[in-house]
């Protein structure tokens, strides 16, 4: 039998390899394969759609979003930098084009920090590890109300941290904070969801 600490580390090296591959598809990808480009979006558009549903319910301005960021990325191709995060790299770019489209549609403020005037909504989706590892419906809805307590900044460095695997490191650049500071603010969700009686379900779900 599958200990746990063996079923962490096998997580860990399958993180490890998909994280290498991605590097490779990305620098693949300035090449001008489009093998490779079409490779990325298929890996990543689910990722993408989902952080950003947490950001806005508004559909057609996140397919657009995703749509003109991959459109950018294929036009400049060549003169994209190295990354040793795709995923964060495109979390950081889809962010900032989302706000900006809700900013010129009138549906966030005019302000000069763009990315602090935003909602921040957790939601679940059949795409999400809880139904891939059919979780019941009563426990989704029990872990859902009490993360949709937290402030926004906690439900965002939480679900990227649990939910999306990012470090902390990428977590503080998406939040403009320092890694110290998203360690307290994560630390402080727990609490409140421990005082939820939901950490230990969150933990059980996302063993990262």
């Amino acid at each position: 039998m599958e200990t746990k600490a063996s079923h962490i580390d096998s997580s860990k090296n399958t993180l490890k390899q998909s994280v290498a591959t991605a590097e490779v598809l990305w620098s693949t990808m300035k090449t001008g394969s489009e093998p490779a480009f079409k490779a990325l979006y298929d890996t990543y558009i689910q990722d993408l759609f989902l952080y950003t549903s947490r950001i806005t319910n508004n559909k057609e301005l996140i397919e657009d979003s995703i749509q003109d960021l991959f459109v950018e990325l294929w036009k400049s191709r060549e003169n994209l930098p190295h990354v040793k995060s795709v995923k964060f790299y495109l979390f950081k770019r889809i962010k900032r084009k989302v706000i900006r489209k809700l900013i010129e549609s009138r549906k966030l403020p005019l302000s000069r920090n763009i990315l602090e005037d935003y909602d921040f909504e957790i939601v679940f989706s059949r795409e999400t590890e809880l139904i891939n590892r059919q979780i019941t419906q009563e426990k989704q809805q029990r872990l859902l109300k009490s993360l949709n307590k937290l402030t926004r900044r906690q439900k965002e460095a939480i679900t990227l941290r649990f939910f999306d695997g990012l470090p902390n490191t990428e977590i503080a650049a998406l939040l403009a904070m320092s890694p110290k500071s998203v360690r307290n603010l994560i630390y402080r969700a727990m609490i409140t969801l421990k005082d939820e009686m939901s950490l230990v379900l969150l933990l059980s779900l996302f063993e990262l």
